[in-house]
């Protein structure tokens, strides 16, 4: 039994439902099934019972969840004497960003927790997908915020925010409908962000699927940041492929048109990421929790 046993154990609990729960803690249902059978193979004994409604405690459940809430507080608080007793309190926070993610929604996200917590320095550090993970293995930086990445030996990942891959051209382009074919997209002159980015390998990766690569496209040049891309487009050169929320202020104005890929479906995920057993402090911890809380609108 660990400290995650327990929160997914507290979840199920609170909300009375294994859906609801696995949806919150970003699992999927059988895994948090797993989690709530293993736990009860090894107390043998029944701590929830299950309805067609939900599932709710049973008398051992009750006692179980009462020590599982104070277990957690407790290590809340050894962990914080932990701090205060080994490390002098530092207050600065180094946060890595992918281009994308670090100049659209992070900080206005970090501004709204120095609301919180005005005492926090926090430091953004803002580079390719592909730099920043190195940052982050490096231990350069107390952790990065990512497009999709697969799982990483060695690495804690929390996803944030799910966006999707859309291909953006001038408001003069000639469609009349938001999509674009692959056959058109392929002959569409592209700007492109250079190699190590995250939205780079996620189209390589999606064409790739589709039996094409990157070399396949009809590429005038790289650019190395979303507003040179998004200038460059809007001043005619080409088009591009962005994230849609990098481009919601221009789309809304109507100075770029976003257009999805008929069959070339390209979801985004945006991770935070950090190394297993790596010290957080306290205002780390904290303002990781911010960022992932369901409750709290990440993506102003």
């Amino acid at each position: 039994m660990d400290s995650n046993q327990l929160k997914i154990f507290i979840s199920v609990a609170k909300f009375q439902s294994i859906s609801k729960a696995a949806k919150v803690m970003h699992l999927s249902q059988p895994a948090v099934s797993t989690h709530i059978k293993n736990l009860e193979e090894y107390y043998r004994g029944q701590l929830f019972e299950r309805t067609q409604q939900g599932v709710s405690l049973t008398k051992a459940g009750q006692v179980f969840f009462s020590y599982a809430q104070r277990l957690l507080a407790l290590q809340d608080e050894m962990e914080q004497q932990l701090e205060k007793t080994l490390l002098q309190e530092n207050n600065q926070i180094i946060v890595g960003a992918s281009t994308t993610i670090g100049n659209v929604s992070l900080p206005c996200s970090i501004y709204l927790f120095k609301e919180e917590s005005p005492e926090v320095n926090i430091r953004l550090v803002i580079a390719n997908a592909e730099e920043i993970l190195r940052k982050v293995k490096d231990k350069e930086v107390d952790f990065g915020v990512v497009e999709i990445y697969p799982e990483l030996p060695g690495f804690t990942m929390h996803p944030i925010a799910y966006d999707e891959l859309v291909l953006i051209v001038p408001p003069s382009h000639p469609t009349l409908t938001n999509t674009i074919s692959l056959k058109e997209f392929l002959n569409q002159p592209l700007i492109m962000r250079e190699s190590g980015s995250g939205t780079r390998k996620v189209l390589a990766e999606n064409l790739q699927a589709h039996g094409h690569s990157i070399n396949h496209l009809n590429i005038i040049t790289e650019m190395t940041t979303i507003d040179a891309i998004k200038s460059a487009v809007q001043a005619g050169m080409g088009g591009a492929v962005v994230p849609r929320l990098a481009v919601k202020k221009e789309v809304y104005q109507g100075t770029l048109k976003a257009l999805t890929i008929t069959n070339l479906e390209m979801p985004l995920r945006y991770n935070i990421i950090r190394p297993d057993h790596h010290f957080l402090s306290s205002k780390t911890r904290r303002l990781i929790k911010f960022l992932t809380d369901p409750e709290e609108n990440f993506l102003c």
